[in-house]
């Protein structure tokens, strides 16, 4: 049974979540469906054992502490959040399932005083095709790897940084808030934090990042 709180949803108006808006792509786009949406559809169930599913692995990694809020420190500014929903379809465009992502508020969010402290980089296409074409003319295997959750993986750097729960839950009680131990999607420096532990993590088992595209590690094992 799911324990997404319905009861405190159906006891405020939507303009009470104000902070925990849908991140969509567009409202035309039905695969990307606002939080409101999901509840009065067909699929109602679906999306709650998502978000339940989602919450789960998090809470698995220890990403945040859970605490009273009048314990904050003073002056100190919560992060509200946000839920980013997405429809999964098979090849027909039947419905599959809901992938559910729970974010920070990045609008919300102090902007970086030096871009360098959240630059991520990214692979470059120019490294992925010649990869590609000599590993079909050298008859190699290739493989990929899906990390889950990724940017929960990565311990938090600098100074503490709070957010509100998802309201929906009744596992957090009320007048709570959760502090960071690993960095969380829609957080501004999360790329860069990730980024770093894989590359001290590749770095250990004898790869060396490539010059021209430091997304390309190489090793001579």
């Amino acid at each position: 049974m799911c324990e997404l709180d319905t009861e405190i949803v159906n006891q405020h108006p939507s303009s009470t979540y104000q902070d925990f808006v849908v991140l969509a792509a567009a409202k035309s786009d039905p695969d990307t469906p606002s939080f409101k949406e999901v509840l009065s559809e067909n699929y109602a169930s679906e999306f709650k054992t998502a978000m339940k599913k989602e919450v789960d692995a998090l809470q698995k990694r220890n990403t945040w502490t859970l605490i009273p809020r009048f314990k904050l420190p003073k002056n100190v500014k919560v992060i509200p959040t946000t839920c980013a929903i997405k429809i999964k379809r098979f090849p027909s465009g039947a419905f599959r399932s809901f992938k559910v992502r729970f974010c920070v508020r990045r609008d919300l969010q102090k902007k970086a005083i030096n871009n360098l402290d959240t630059y991520s980089p990214v692979v470059q296409w120019a490294t992925v095709c010649p990869m590609l074409l000599i590993s079909i003319m050298l008859q190699l295997k290739t493989r990929s790897t899906d990390f889950s959750n990724a940017f929960a993986q990565s311990d938090m750097k600098g100074g503490p940084v709070y957010i509100t729960p998802p309201p929906m839950l009744s596992r957090f009680p009320r007048d709570t808030v959760l502090k960071l131990n690993k960095s969380l999607y829609g957080q501004t420096d999360a790329p860069r934090i990730w980024y770093d532990k894989l590359r001290v993590g590749l770095k250990t088992r004898g790869f060396t990042a490539c010059n021209t595209d430091p997304c390309l590690f190489i090793s001579k094992k």
